[in-house]
This record gives C-alpha cells, structure tokens and sequence, in this order.
C-alpha cells in the first residue's frame, strides 16, 4: 500500500489508487520531492485530469478524466451530486471538542446509521492548514465555504465498532476529518484533528478512499470500483 497503482484503465478515464503521504497535484504545495500522484499517472498514460483529489495523508481510489469530454461529463456528474466517493475510517473516542478550539456545540448525537452530519466550513489555525465547522450563515466569520450554498454533508451509513464508513458526493479539504472529529470521533493517527499530548503521531492516517461510483462517460452504465475497506 506504499505505492500508486491503477485499479482500471480505459479510454477515457481510469481509477489510480493513492497511497498515504502522497499529493495528488502540485497544486498549492511547495514542494514534493517523491513526485505527485498526477506526476505518476500523466508518465504513464496520456490523462486530461484529475477529477477529485484526497488529502496527503489519506489513501485509496481518485478518478482521472483522459480527455475532455470524459472530464465535461464527471464534471457535470460531480456537480449534480452523482459522483459518489464512499470512505472507511478508523475512529478512537477522544473528547476532542474539550481540547481544540473553533469548533461549535455538536448537539446532533450518534443516532444510529444512516444519519447525516453537516456544516459549512471555515479555515483555521496557523498558515489555514485546518478547517472548522461552522452551522450559523453570519457575519462572525468572513470566509464561509459552502456547498452550492448550503452546507457539506457527510453520510454515515454504519458503524461497526470503531469503523465508521461515510459517503459524500462532493466534498470539501478535511471535510471527513473534521466531521467525524466534530462529533467526537477523531480518525486514529489524525495528526490535524486527534489530539496527542504533544507525543508525534505514529503510523498512517486510518481513512481510505475505498469506493467510487460514477456513470461511465462512453457508454452511460453506473459504474462501481472498490479496494477492501477496514
């Protein structure tokens, strides 16, 4: 699981697995020195784009577009919440929200899956690395990110033990993370958002990317790949 692999391959798109610690663009980063996960796909095979990314350290399935209208077509895809990316996530019970700062009263409780957590988000903290939620459309914070106006949502369809799996269909930098560290639920290894006494963080990030579900831009079939989750 230390390196990029492609999972499927056709002419319009493919499906690359990502490993942790890896960008996927170059995009806002100063410096990657073991190359992108763009980088890898683009030396390999002709690609137009990549259609979603994951964060540096989470791992799993990211969609490439080949050419363009394969991209037109994830696009509209993605912006019509069709493109479904589903997750698994290793949680540890912290009391998070009593040891970090910016983050609202969480009132909503585990109900039993499904239930859906959801906010608009903000950035936070040194250089905006972080994000926080935020549940109020005010004028207290200056930069709200929303989806298409409303707020981002995060899908819990189970929990089994301390694995929850989630489903988003467009998503926002951390959104899993922070969500599920929101409702006191921080993903094991989280160096951003689980608290550690000062100690360093030990072994991977426990989130992975394990499903995409999509329309086939050539022939219109939903398509569903998937690696083993937790």
């Amino acid at each position: 699981m230390d390196s990029p692999y492609i999972l499927e391959e056709t002419e319009d798109f493919a499906v690359v697995f990502k490993p942790p610690k890896m960008h996927c663009t170059n995009s806002g980063i100063k410096s990657q020195k073991d190359g992108t996960l763009f980088e890898w796909y683009s030396a390999k095979s002709p690609c137009f784009d990549i259609m979603h990314r994951l964060d540096f350290e989470t791992h799993g399935l990211v969609l490439f577009a080949k050419n363009k209208k394969s991209y037109d077509i994830f696009k509209t895809l993605q912006d019509n919440g069709e493109f479904v990316k589903e997750y698994s996530a290793v949680c540890a019970k912290a009391d998070v929200t009593a040891q970090l700062t910016g983050f609202p009263e969480y009132s909503g409780g585990v109900p039993q899956p499904p239930f859906v957590i959801e906010s608009y988000f903000r950035p936070f903290g040194p250089g905006r690395k972080l994000v926080r939620p935020v549940i109020e459309d005010g004028k207290k914070h200056k930069e709200i990110a929303k989806d298409k106006g409303g707020f981002y949502k995060t899908e819990i369809t189970n929990i089994n033990g301390n694995i929850f799996t989630a489903r988003i269909k467009r998503g926002f930098r951390h959104q899993i993370r922070c969500h599920l560290c929101w409702i006191g639920f921080p993903i094991q290894n989280d160096p951003l958002y689980l608290p550690n006494d000062g100690e360093p963080q030990t072994g991977n990030l426990a989130l992975r990317a394990y499903s995409l579900v999509f329309d086939d831009p050539a022939s219109g079939k939903r398509r569903e790949y998937r690696i083993a989750a937790y």
